[in-house]
């Protein structure tokens, strides 16, 4: 009985809405997808990821404020 009351008076506070995060994912898919461009362009397997995470992280960062700013206009 505790730990149901525990649950749901965590829960008052915050909003139902479910809030997704890309910057994490833009970062693991830019440095996969770059190692592939890397060892095709550079044939270099170094220079890829690094330039596939830093394009990724970007990318998923700018997908981040755009739906952040997206949530903020519709309250």
């Amino acid at each position: 009985m505790r730990k149901q009351e525990m649950k749901s008076s965590s829960n008052k506070g915050r909003s139902s809405r479910k809030i997704a995060y890309y910057a994490g994912p833009g970062l693991a898919i830019g440095t996969a997808v770059g190692m592939i461009f890397g060892l095709m362009l550079f044939e270099n397997l170094a220079w890829g990821p690094a330039i596939g995470a830093g394009v990724g992280l970007v990318i998923g960062a700018a997908i981040d404020a755009q739906g952040n700013h997206e949530a903020d206009s519709d309250e």
